[in-house]
């Protein structure tokens, strides 16, 4: 369990949009961190590979957490992403479907 300020900053580190672009590669995951690090880094989010396992590590800190549908709704209702990424609402809507019916 981690607490909402544990929350708050692990969804910060992550970053909204690359939180929901990469659930469900993270969700289903059942290789090594290492691998997953470098493919994420490999479609360039970040400049550097830390910022990629940064990302990913605070992804997997949320999912494991069972805080993956909160996140999802936070992104869905946040007016920032879905300016910056117009198809964001309808994503997490989908993905909340899905994975939390």
């Amino acid at each position: 369990m981690i607490t909402d300020k544990q929350f708050e900053d692990a969804f910060t580190a992550a970053g909204g949009w690359f939180f929901l672009t990469q659930f469900e590669l993270i969700k289903a995951w059942a290789g090594s961190k290492t691998e997953l690090v470098e493919m994420i880094y490999s479609k360039g989010f970040d400049a550097k590979r830390t910022g990629s396992n940064t990302r990913v590590s605070s992804s997997i800190r949320i999912i494991d957490a069972g805080r993956g549908k909160e996140a999802l709704i936070k992104i869905r209702d946040s007016k920032y992403i879905n300016r910056e990424h117009p198809e964001a609402e309808h994503m997490a809507s989908e993905l909340l479907s899905k994975y939390f019916g």
